[in-house]
């Protein structure tokens, strides 16, 4: 079963685009280094809507250890590592991928 991650960030205030570009060169060298993944898509914010987040990554792996393995993936422990300290706060949920739309708990 493919299983997509999800991982928003907002950023410290202050932290400057030379730092942000580094962290996009990081993830692409992550999933370059990665088996298993179907997509990975990320980016900064296109400040669309109030109250987002500053930066997104959505990723679809082909099963659930094909994610285990990226998230312990020495480039992945490196990237988490060296920016860490940029990261105010950070959120992220896996689902199964490519399934239709479950209702949950709506009308």
């Amino acid at each position: 079963m493919p299983v997509a991650h999800v991982v928003t960030f907002t950023f410290v205030p202050g932290t400057p685009p030379e730092t942000i570009a580094a962290l996009s060169d990081g993830l692409r060298a992550v999933s370059a280094a990665c088996t298993g993944i179907e997509s990975y898509h990320h980016g900064g914010d296109l400040g669309l809507r109030p109250g987002t987040a500053d930066y997104a990554i959505a990723a679809v792996f082909s099963d659930r250890d094909a994610l285990a393995r990226y998230l312990t993936h020495p480039e992945h422990l490196r990237v988490n590592a060296d920016f860490g300290p940029i990261i105010a706060a950070k959120s992220s949920a896996q689902f199964a991928a490519g399934h239709q739309e479950q209702k949950v708990g709506r009308p």
